[in-house]
């Protein structure tokens, strides 16, 4: 670890690119370079690279230009979105051979996931017989390597959002939490348990939905219905509470949807989730922790991916006045997989989907 520059972390939304480079070790992160490039829609939608030239040279100018620091490597770490992939958790038969071992996990897949095995990428991890497996379809994986090909780019490891955002945003607890990103999309649940994932889901109600419900009931268009809904959030006490109960409306779909989770997980686990964790960009409304915390009764906090880092190089005269600006969740799939990168053997130290 001394003698190489770590891969960097890289996270593609429809929205935007973020890439975050960290060095040291995994239990003593620090700063290096990071950087962030807002997408125009029609580049990438539904995690479907649609223009790849435009994506290539913003790619390409942001690892040459990051907003601070500088990119040393073209080795890096990518998470592919939740709603590309699937996991599964399930138990090994006690007398199930070593050799058959393989043969029943992709039965399992087969039983289990819309897709054949054989049409995926699939990585899994065994311990006291339970098994964790993830997978994407081949075509999705392809389409994103050839395209890192093209660009001279060499990805170590392919893995689970969901895994990356535990990496990055769940602390020293041994307790259920449950992280909950909400994008403009989608928003995704994921479940961590002795910091170990134990479910995940996509649910389509997140930051594009609140807009268009405004727009709609107001009649205004979405860049104002944007703005509306940046400023006043869920405070009844501003444009007479309107805003307020448009949004409470949708927002009350992702409340109804993580009790559901919350009773599947104790029936299940017999568990109860003890703290909810809110990430993804429209986790940013305003008094949304608060809203979600007196409805579900548990602490709701915003990730706090720097928790973990040495920040300290922002803190330098020619970065600390840009370094206000930052808004670290929006970072925090790709901290997460750059902290995977500072680990001992990065492409065996999770789920891999670049495995065939």
């Amino acid at each position: 670890m001394f003698f190489r520059t770590p891969p960097f972390g890289l996270d593609i939304s429809d929205n935007s690119v973020e890439i975050i480079s960290l060095k040291g070790s995994f239990n003593n992160p620090r700063f290096l370079a990071m950087g962030r490039r807002i997408l125009k829609p029609g580049i990438v939608e539904n995690a479907k690279i649609l223009n790849k030239k435009v994506l290539k040279k913003i790619l390409l100018d942001l690892i040459k230009f990051p907003e601070f620091g500088k990119i040393k490597t073209k080795k890096f770490i990518f998470s592919l979105p939740e709603s590309k992939t699937f996991t599964l958790i399930f138990k090994l038969p006690k007398d199930l051979t070593k050799k058959k071992e393989l043969d029943f996990i992709k039965s399992q897949v087969n039983q289990n996931l819309p897709f054949k095995a054989e049409d995926l990428y699939l990585d899994f991890r065994i311990n006291t017989k339970e098994v964790f497996l993830a997978a994407a379809t081949k075509k999705i994986v392809n389409d994103y390597l050839e395209f890192f090909k093209s660009l001279g780019l060499h990805p170590l490891a392919i893995e689970t959002e969901s895994e990356s955002f535990g990496r990055s945003l769940i602390q020293d607890s041994d307790e259920a939490v449950l992280i909950v990103d909400i994008g403009a999309r989608t928003t995704n649940f994921s479940i961590f348990d002795n910091k170990k994932l134990r479910f995940s889901s996509t649910f389509e109600v997140a930051g594009n939905k609140f807009t268009q419900g405004l727009a709609d009931v107001l009649k205004i268009s979405l860049n104002e219905a944007e703005r509306l809904k940046k400023i006043n959030g869920l405070s009844p006490k501003t444009k007479k509470g309107r805003v307020f109960l448009i949004l409470q409306k949708e927002v009350q779909e992702i409340v109804l949807e993580i009790r559901n989770i919350e009773e599947y997980f104790q029936k299940k686990e017999n568990k109860e989730i003890k703290k909810i964790v809110l990430a993804g960009g429209s986790a940013m409304l305003p008094l949304l922790p608060k809203y979600l915390e007196e409805n579900l009764g548990k602490p709701v906090i915003i990730g706090e991916p720097w928790t973990k880092i040495n920040i300290d190089v922002l803190r330098k005269k020619q970065y600390i006045k840009k370094a206000f600006n930052i808004n670290p969740i929006l970072y925090a799939v790709c901290i997460g997989s750059a902290l995977r990168g500072l680990m001992k053997d990065s492409k065996q130290a999770g789920i891999n989907l670049t495995k065939k």
